[in-house]
């Protein structure tokens, strides 16, 4: 079986963010990736292995009215990402200090994306490996209180 890889944050360049909608950004607060350096492999299989993020996107898609998500990384290496009504699946792995995920059915096909995943209090910013600045997405473990900014919608 082939591996396939994807991350969340692949998908923002398709769509057009009106910035009027994006969460507002705080400038002081948010990990700048051009300085600092991400998560390593250690820490990621420990915030994502086994583990279901509640998060908020950066961007709207246009088939979908919400910017929050919910997904889970189960450590056998499969997905699951519900955003609005949809629900999709996949697989996810981590080289170095990088996520990648694949889900099988997007849209009808199969999207890749990757990440660098930085760390700020209990929350997770997530930087498409293909985007310069802007965060994609921010998650929290399920069951936590977000103690992030912006704060998480």
């Amino acid at each position: 079986m082939a591996a396939v890889t994807i991350c969340i944050a692949a998908i923002a360049p398709a769509y057009a963010q009106d910035p009027s909608d994006a969460p507002p950004a705080d400038a002081d607060f948010m990990p700048d990736p051009r300085t600092e350096a991400p998560l390593d492999e250690e820490a990621l299989r420990a915030a994502f292995s086994g583990q279901t993020h509640l998060g908020t996107y950066n961007f709207k898609r246009p088939e979908i009215d919400t910017f929050s998500f919910r997904e889970t990384t189960s450590a056998n290496g499969t997905t699951r990402h519900y955003h609005g009504d949809k629900i999709d699946t996949g697989t996810w792995r981590i080289m170095s200090n990088v996520i990648c995920f694949t889900y099988d059915n997007w849209n009808g096909g199969i999207h890749r994306a990757c990440f660098n995943i930085f760390q700020r209090g209990n929350c997770y910013y997530h930087y498409a490996l293909n985007q310069n600045g802007n965060f994609t997405a921010r998650s929290v473990h399920a069951g936590e209180t977000p103690d992030c900014e912006p704060a998480m919608v």
